[in-house]
């Protein structure tokens, strides 16, 4: 009888474990997928406008080289500490405008300088030595958002079911659209 006990009870935390080890690696929702049809997919980003919950920002890194900012635009999450680099043999300066103001000052080749954000919004990113230079940090409420591919397609995975405004940004425009998404499976849309 204790065996035959033993056994079940072995066979119960088996499962049990197996259960915890297909949820934690397998998709927590489901999936927005389209296509974006904008001259640049890599100056664009798709994003979730709102998602119930706390996120939290990690780090990011922004570069000058041959006087241009490398991303052109940057999505992070509120609250992620962005990382300036001078990789140019020029000085350089780095501020922005929009939704946070800061300026970082002038640096030259090799040195780095931080700032975090943590107001929600579009941030243009410019250069006082350089006017042509100029980027933009797309300060997210989340971590669902996705930058196209160079065909203009876009996937972002994990959403948790539900209804949300999807955003389509491109150089300063956005365009919108309210989408419902499935507990496993995908919604698609196409800006």
């Amino acid at each position: 009888m204790r065996k035959t006990t033993g056994t079940i009870i072995y066979a119960f935390l088996l499962i049990g474990l197996a259960a915890l080890l297909v949820s934690a690696g397998g998709p927590s929702g489901g999936e927005i997928v389209g296509t974006l049809a904008v001259p640049k997919t890599d100056q664009a980003v798709v994003y979730v406008e709102t998602v119930t919950g706390a996120f939290h920002g990690e780090r990011a890194k922004m570069d000058q080289q041959n006087k241009v900012f490398t991303p052109y635009v940057l999505p992070i999450v509120q609250g992620t500490t962005v990382e300036f680099l001078n990789s140019d043999e020029l000085q350089h300066n780095v501020f922005g405008v929009g939704a946070e103001e800061f300026n970082l000052g002038n640096w030259t080749k090799g040195i780095k300088r931080e700032h975090t954000f943590n107001k929600l919004g579009e941030v243009t990113i410019l250069c006082n030595v350089h006017p042509e230079m100029e980027a933009y940090i797309l300060v997210l409420q989340n971590p669902f958002f996705a930058q196209p591919d160079s065909s203009g397609k876009f996937r972002i995975a994990g959403v948790p079911p539900g209804e949300y405004v999807v955003k389509a940004w491109y150089r300063g425009k956005v365009k919108k659209q309210t989408v419902k998404v499935p507990a496993t499976g995908s919604v698609t849309v196409a800006f």
